[in-house]
């Protein structure tokens, strides 16, 4: 008995698999590996079959079903860095429900094919963040929703890993968002609400409102018109709830340039603003058709 372990040892170290064709016995063995780690378990059918325990050359480990000499059932694989997978195996690959615990406090739960994720899962990053959806090779993709670590949350289109197409944002501050987004952030066209009652709706870039879009203040207040850096920024109209109505140049937010404003009192004035003030030269035109002409400081005739 001896001596026919001793063979299986020699044959084993020259051969680069786990398997023993022509043999029907089963025996407890421990079977080496070329990276000059071991398999212990029992041989039936000349392979590794059941529960095996194996420890390779890079200080990895595994725990579990064999079939045919390779890691196939449930099983635990301990990498040498801390991570650590737990779940099923097919043709030594992850496969089918596990979970992949990472050394540096990451987590995904979920569905494996061909050792990777692939299917529905939860992805859980070590400072609080996680992602919840489909995955493909490893990477989200498909539908899912991105919960960040500060408490804002995302649903859409998933691909790149980033969300790419319509979404739904969801903001710790209360804020929400429904459109287009590109890599996570809206982008294009897009309805922005925030938890005041003010509400956005236009185009997007980076983030940012930028291009033509409508603002409506929770007062009743709306501007329309062309937007940069998330501020009225090029001709717009600024609506006033009473009826007073502003159109002209605007930057940083405010009238700033040549404008026309028609009260509700039925005044007119025609000239420039700086800052959303009457400043400079400029007309005003009262009801009664009286015109008086001039210029203006902070909103302030100068006689």
């Amino acid at each position: 008995m001896n001596k026919f372990i001793s063979k299986l040892t020699i044959i084993f170290a020259l051969t680069s698999t786990l398997g023993l064709a022509g043999n029907s016995t089963t025996l407890a063995e421990v079977v080496p590996l070329p990276d000059g780690g071991k398999c212990q378990g029992k041989i039936s059918e000349g392979n590794l079959n059941g529960k095996v325990t194996c420890t390779y050359g890079n200080g990895d480990r595994y725990e579990g079903d064999f079939v045919n000499g390779k890691k196939q059932g449930q099983g635990v694989y301990l990498f040498a860095d801390g991570g650590r997978y737990q779940g099923g195996f097919n043709n030594n690959q992850f496969s089918g429900q596990g979970v992949r615990v990472y050394a540096n406090g990451d987590r995904y739960e979920g569905e494996f094919n061909n050792g990777q994720a692939n299917g529905k899962g939860v992805f859980i990053t070590a400072d609080g963040g996680r992602y919840q959806g489909t995955f493909s090779n490893g990477e989200p993709s498909g539908e899912g929703t991105f919960v960040y670590g500060n408490g804002d949350s995302c649903s859409g289109i998933v691909s790149n890993a980033q969300l790419n197409g319509q979404g739904k944002c969801t903001y710790k501050n209360g804020n929400s968002y429904q459109g287009e987004l590109v890599n996570g952030k809206p982008e294009g066209k897009g309805i922005y609400t925030f938890a005041n009652g003010d509400r956005y709706q236009g185009q997007f870039s980076q983030g940012e409102f930028a291009g033509t879009g409508v603002f409506v203040e929770k007062n009743g207040n709306r501007y329309e018109g062309q937007f940069s850096d998330g501020k009225y920024n090029g001709t717009g109209t600024y609506i006033f709830a009473n009826g007073d109505r502003c159109e002209g140049e605007f930057s940083q937010g405010q009238l700033n340039g040549e404008a026309v404003c028609d009260y509700s009192s039925g005044d007119t004035y025609q000239g420039q603003f700086k800052n959303g003030q009457k400043h400079g030269s400029g007309s005003y035109t009262f009801a009664d058709g009286t015109k008086v002409e001039g210029s203006w400081v902070n909103n302030e005739y100068q006689e």
